[in-house]
């Protein structure tokens, strides 16, 4: 007999943590031409996205949780991490684009992961043959690690108007894109068809 689920509480020091990245994102509008204010948002939440992974690993690993992995169960930092990040890079963006007037195409090549895994989750809901289909796992991955500091990095060129701002912008779309197939592909394979078993 499989013991009752564990419900686990939601005001966690990883949840608040991560939580934290909201008033973070809402804080870069107080004074989004200064990029030094800015970048020191970034740099914050950056440090809060590496703290609460850091101290949900200790929890689980002090509870006895199994290892993280596709087949284990979400718990709630799961889905608030990458939910927050999304929150928080788009608040910067969004900001930064009024304050300085940036283009609406640079803008939607720093934003297209997002853009994407949105359209994703919503046409997952809304049309019934995805939703039998897809199971979406919010799970962090390496790849959109790696993306999220594309963006920071092409964000920082914008504010200090280097050069290479509309490259490392072109680089943070092919990554958002390569993270989202990513996203899908996880969803796929994780509500994919199931073939019944022979007895």
């Amino acid at each position: 007999m499989n013991p009752p689920p564990h419900r686990e509480p939601f005001l966690t020091l990883p949840n608040l943590l991560t939580l934290s990245r909201l008033p973070l994102g809402a804080l870069v509008w107080l004074r989004p031409l200064d990029p030094l204010f800015v970048l020191s948002v970034m740099a914050v939440a950056g440090l809060t996205d590496i703290l609460d992974g850091w101290l949900e690993r200790r929890r689980r690993i002090r509870r006895g949780d199994p290892a993280e992995d596709a087949d284990s169960p979400e718990t709630v930092g799961v889905w608030l991490d990458p939910l927050c990040d999304k929150l928080f890079v788009v608040s910067v963006l969004v900001a930064i684009a009024v304050a300085r007037a940036v283009p609406l195409w640079l803008l939607l090549l720093l934003a297209l992961r997002e853009i994407l895994q949105a359209v994703v989750a919503v046409a997952s809901r809304a049309v019934p043959f995805l939703r039998r289909r897809l199971r979406f796992r919010f799970r962090a991955n390496l790849m959109g690690k790696v993306s999220t500091t594309a963006q920071f990095l092409a964000i920082a060129a914008i504010l200090g108007r280097h050069p290479w701002q509309v490259p490392l912008a072109i680089v943070t779309a092919v990554l958002g894109s390569a993270s989202a197939s990513i996203y899908v592909g996880r969803a796929i394979r994780a509500g994919g068809i199931r073939t019944p078993t022979t007895p």
